[in-house]
């Protein structure tokens, strides 16, 4: 019995060890820094921003830290933030927004990897950054894939609401992947302002943007939205969200630094709002669709 208990007794101080040593090689590593603020956090959800921020800590095994700016700080107070958050950090992600911030952070050290997390925003042509753009090709293949699903060929309309016309080769991408899906009928493109008045022929919604008019009409269309906002305060309807935040793309990214992988464009994350797909058939072809037959994700 003594020498079986001095066997666990020698794993589990082995063990405590490791995890120790695991520890300690982990706070030792440069940490990867992700300027934000507090607009962006009460949109995200604060509670959400943490449990991703120890989802991407784990994922790359080393510390992932928010710099919290603030809303209105001119480039040179964030580009100060994000000196004082981290000494030698291995990089550093900007949102667009504070993409002059980012200019004059990489300025003073050019060693350091600035990525500049740009949505669907123009190159804003900052030397020594990386530009990250969502890759909105793949995004819209997604989104017309899933659609379809939703769709199921009924013979209904589906309604596109978006903030500004898309480009041709953009309306290719989404009903490209309608049509695999069986959606011969050419989606109907509004503006998010708009309202539409024949709601009851409708099969799936996709909105890039807050068609309030239409979501206000408690309808139980099924919804697929791209957006940054906490998927679990949306209207039911929204069974999808197309997230492409610095939150949701920073392992990815990261991933990116020269060396690494060249390339410069990263399809959002898609969340599944708890539960809102009750048909299980449906659930497993979105998520089939999703996670099998679409590359990078």
């Amino acid at each position: 019995m003594e020498m079986r208990g001095g066997r666990k007794l020698f794993i589990l101080w082995g063990m405590a060890g490791i995890l120790g040593i695991g520890s300690g090689v982990f706070f030792s590593r440069d940490p990867v820094l992700i300027v934000t603020d507090a607009s962006f956090t009460a949109l995200y959800g604060a509670r959400r921003a943490r449990l991703k921020t120890v989802k991407a800590s784990i994922q790359l095994f080393r510390p992932v830290k928010p710099v919290m700016v603030a809303d209105n700080a001119g480039p040179d107070m964030v580009a100060f933030a994000v000196e004082q958050a981290g000494g030698s950090p291995y990089c550093i992600l900007f949102p667009y927004r504070y993409n002059e911030g980012a200019e004059r952070y990489v300025e003073q050290f050019p060693q350091v990897p600035v990525f500049i997390l740009g949505g669907r925003n123009q190159n804003p042509r900052v030397n020594g950054t990386i530009f990250i753009e969502t890759d909105s090709g793949t995004d819209l293949y997604r989104a017309g894939l899933c659609a379809g699903i939703m769709a199921r060929n009924d013979g209904k309309e589906v309604l596109f609401f978006q903030n500004e016309a898309m480009a041709a080769e953009q309306q290719d991408a989404f009903q490209a992947g309608l049509r695999e899906q069986g959606f011969e009928k050419t989606p109907k493109y509004l503006s998010v302002s708009q309202d539409y008045s024949d709601n009851q022929n409708v099969s799936c919604v996709v909105m890039n943007g807050q068609a309030a008019l239409f979501l206000n009409k408690d309808l139980d269309t099924p919804v697929i939205l791209f957006s940054w906002i906490d998927p679990d305060v949306t209207a039911t309807p929204v069974k999808l969200v197309f997230d492409d935040s610095p939150w949701a793309l920073v392992t990815r990214v990261v991933q990116m630094i020269p060396g690494k992988n060249p390339e410069g464009a990263v399809p959002s994350e898609i969340v599944f709002p708890g539960r809102r797909i009750r048909d299980k058939g449906i659930l497993h072809d979105l998520k089939n669709v999703i996670y099998n037959n679409i590359p990078n994700i």
